[in-house]
C-alpha cells in the first residue's frame, strides 16, 4: 500500500491507539524493520495472552500500514544492509522475559532500544544520546496523531526522530498533522 514511503533498512517504532477516544500517551508499542516495498518487512510486538501474560508476536508482513489501530510508524534508525540479522537477534533477546513483572510492550521496547545503542563490530544501530527524550518525542507524535487513528484516517503518519543522529533518515519528509 504505501510501503514505498518507507525507507528501505528503516527500523520504526509503531503505535496503536489502545481505545476511542484514545487517551493521552496511552499507546500499544512495537517495532517494524522495514526491507523494501515488494517484501515488506518484519512487526515485532508483545501482546497480552488473557491472565497468562505477555506472548511475542514476530513476523512478516507485507500489511503493517493495515494493522488494526494503527498510528503510524516513526523512523529511528537505518540498519545497512547485512545487520539486519544482528538487529533482528538484538530485538528477540528479551523475548524470554517478557513475563518478568512490571514489563510493559513499551518497557520491552525501551529495553532492545538501549541494546541497540551499543556499539557492536564498529556499528551503532540507534544513535541516540538520551532513550527518555526518544520516548517523549514518541509520545508526542503519537499523542498528535492519535484521533486520526481513531477516525481511521489514511494515509497513516510517519514521523523522523530529531533526536538521533543518523544522516540516512529523511529529516525533511512528510511531517504530518504540522508536527514540528
Amino acid at each position: 500500500m504505501y510501503l514505498d514511503s518507507l525507507t528501505p533498512g528503516g527500523l520504526y517504532i509503531i503505535l496503536f491507539i489502545r481505545g476511542d477516544p484514545p487517551s493521552m500517551n496511552d499507546f500499544h508499542w512495537g517495532l517494524y524493520l522495514h526491507h523494501d516495498s515488494n517484501y515488506g518487512g518484519t512487526k515485532y510486538h508483545i501482546k497480552k495472552e488473557g491472565s497468562s501474560g505477555w506472548i511475542t508476536d514476530h513476523g512478516h508482513t507485507r500489511g503493517v500500514f493495515k494493522s488494526f489501530l494503527l498510528v503510524g510508524l516513526f523512523q529511528i534508525a537505518t540498519v545497512p544492509q547485512g545487520r539486519e540479522s544482528h538487529v533482528d537477534e538484538k530485538i528477540r533477546s528479551y523475548d524470554p522475559s517478557i513475563n518478568t513483572p512490571g514489563v510493559t510492550c513499551r518497557v520491552w521496547v525501551l529495553w532492545v532500544l538501549a541494546l541497540l545503542q551499543q556499539p557492536a563490530n564498529g556499528y551503532t544501530v540507534l544513535r541516540c544520546n538520551n532513550l527518555n527524550e526518544l520516548e517523549e518525542e514518541i509520545k508526542q507524535w503519537g499523542n498528535a496523531n492519535a484521533q486520526s487513528a481513531a477516525d481511521n484516517g489514511q494515509p497513516r503518519p510517519i514521523g523522523y526522530s530529531s533526536k538521533i543522529h543518523c544522516p540516512n533518515i529523511k529529516i525533511f519528509a512528510y511531517w504530518p498533522l504540522g508536527f514540528l
